[in-house]
């Protein structure tokens, strides 16, 4: 968890004085509150505060930048108007007890970097449009109930560094445009139902250092040429391969 503290501590290195986010802000905030009965939260909001106030709210030059409530006893569903926070750069929501959908509305904030709703208790698949959100670094959605394909243009996330889906219902087979990734480091999506061949094109990410897809129903052979990739953690058992040969595994 320490990237999303560094992440928000370097977004509040030039906090200014602060006025008055909007009433369209404020609202969003409001209804998240309601709608995961802010009353029961570990650490819960004063409503008749400022939002400055709001524990895990970070404001910069009047805009929400970021939203961090971890492990704080959130019991809902997210409201649509949580794309309201069109300004939001962290939205982490890691280990609580949210339900439902990822809201569609959650697409129209650009330039969100890190995305965790880790922990959670949510249904259905990606919002249709996820790739809209160029700017994503961090996708964080392990241990829920999420279901569907990843959508066949993930490739056009250049800036992913993350892709984190264990333990969820995910299906089909992993995009080709995944090959795309040059930036990922780190892709965790054990513990689903992907099937097929794995995309030769992994072996091409030179800055991935984990690859782990255990547990899920991939098939053909092992792609040996991944051996090329100086890998810190490579997890692939429990799968269809045709052959596992032993992949070497670097200790840097």
């Amino acid at each position: 968890m320490k990237i999303f503290t560094s992440l928000a501590m370097a977004l509040m290195v030039s906090f200014s004085a602060i006025a008055q986010i909007s009433s369209t802000e404020k609202q969003a905030l409001i209804d998240l509150y309601t709608q995961t009965d802010g009353k029961s939260w570990t650490n819960s909001w004063d409503l008749k505060k400022s939002p400055k106030n709001w524990k895990g709210v970070i404001i910069l030059n009047d805009k929400v930048i970021a939203l961090s409530l971890t492990d704080n006893n959130l019991n809902g569903t997210l409201p649509e108007s949580i794309g309201d926070l069109t300004n939001l750069k962290v939205l982490n929501l890691h280990k609580n007890n949210i339900q439902g959908a990822i809201p569609q509305t959650i697409t129209s904030i650009k330039g969100l970097k890190v995305l965790n709703m880790s922990f959670n208790k949510l249904e259905g698949s990606l919002p249709s449009n996820i790739t809209d959100l160029a700017s994503l670094e961090y996708i964080d959605l392990f241990f829920n109930n999420l279901s569907g394909e990843l959508p066949e243009d993930i490739g056009t996330l250049k800036n992913l560094k993350r892709i984190s889906l264990y333990s969820n219902n995910f299906e089909g087979q992993l995009p080709v445009s995944i090959e795309n990734l040059t930036n990922l480091r780190d892709l965790q999506i054990s513990s689903n139902n992907f099937d097929g061949e794995l995309p030769i094109g992994i072996a091409s990410l030179e800055s991935l250092k984990r690859l782990s897809i255990f547990d899920n129903n991939f098939s053909g052979d092992f792609p040996e040429v991944i051996n090329t990739l100086a890998l810190q953690e490579l997890a692939y058992q429990n799968n269809k391969f045709n052959t596992t040969t032993m992949i070497a595994v670097s200790d840097k």
